[in-house]
C-alpha cells in the first residue's frame, strides 16, 4: 500500500471514528435531558448544549427531534454486545446463547438504567405518534428476525416444537419484559436482588426450555 493510500485510510478510520464519538455524545446528552424533562419538554438546543455540539450536528445524525428520541431508547435496549449475539444465534448452541441473552437482558435492572428505560418507556406509551415509530424502526423489524429464526430451528431438526413463531416470540419477549419490569417494581425488596445474576438466567433459561412440567410431555394428538 502506498503512502497516500494509507493517508486515505487514515483519515476514513478518524472520521468514523470522531462520528461515533459525537453520536455516542449527542445519544447520553439527549438520554439525560429526556429522562429528566420527558419528551415534550426537551428540546434540541440544550440536549446540543449539554453534548457540547452544534444544533445542526445533532440534525445531520437524527431528522427530527422524535428520531433522536427512538435512537437514546434503541441505544439503551439494544445494547452492541445484544446485537453481537444476535448475529451469532443461527449457528450457536440455543441454551448457551439464550442463557446469555437473558443476562444481557437482566443488565437492563442494574443502576440507573431501569429508572431511565421506564421514564422513556412511558413517554412512547402517552406520545402515539412515538409509539408508532417505535414499533415501526424496532419492535416489528426484532420480532421479525427472531421469528425467522425459529422457522429455521424447526424447519431443520427437532430442537423446537412446531408452534406459531408469532406467539412463542411475543410470548418470550413479554415473559422475559415483564420480569424486568416487575423486578424493577419490587425495587429493593426484590429477593431477586440475593440470588446471583447468573443463576436468575439460568432458571429463567430453563423454564423458557422445558416449562414447568417434571416429566416428560405427553404425546401431541
Amino acid at each position: 500500500m502506498y503512502a497516500g493510500e494509507m493517508t486515505l485510510v487514515d483519515r476514513e478510520s478518524k472520521k468514523r471514528k470522531i462520528t461515533t464519538q459525537r453520536q455516542e455524545q449527542i445519544l447520553k446528552a439527549a438520554m439525560e435531558i429526556f429522562s429528566q424533562k420527558g419528551y415534550a419538554a426537551a428540546t434540541v438546543p440544550e440536549i446540543a448544549r449539554l453534548a457540547g455540539v452544534a444544533i445542526g450536528t445533532i440534525y445531520n445524525y437524527y431528522p427530527s427531534k422524535r428520531e433522536l428520541f427512538i435512537a437514546v431508547v434503541q441505544n439503551l435496549i439494544i445494547t452492541v454486545p445484544l446485537l453481537n449475539l444476535i448475529e451469532k444465534m443461527p449457528g450457536a448452541e440455543f441454551p448457551a446463547i439464550l442463557k446469555s441473552i437473558l443476562k444481557n437482558r437482566l443488565s437492563l435492572t442494574e443502576g440507573d438504567n431501569m429508572a431511565r428505560l421506564s421514564s422513556l418507556m412511558s413517554e412512547i406509551q402517552r406520545d402515539p405518534e412515538l409509539r408508532a415509530l417505535y414499533a415501526e424502526q424496532f419492535i416489528q423489524p426484532f420480532l421479525s428476525r427472531m421469528e425467522v429464526f425459529y422457522r429455521d430451528r424447526t424447519a431443520t431438526g427437532s430442537e423446537f416444537r412446531h408452534l406459531n413463531p408469532s406467539v412463542v416470540v411475543r410470548a418470550i419477549g413479554g415473559m422475559i419484559l415483564g420480569f424486568i419490569m416487575l423486578k424493577s417494581l419490587e425495587g429493593d425488596a426484590s429477593p431477586l436482588n440475593k440470588i446471583p445474576q447468573d443463576k436468575v438466567a439460568d432458571e429463567l433459561m430453563n423454564f423458557i426450555l422445558y416449562g414447568l412440567s417434571n416429566g416428560k410431555r405427553k404425546a401431541e394428538d
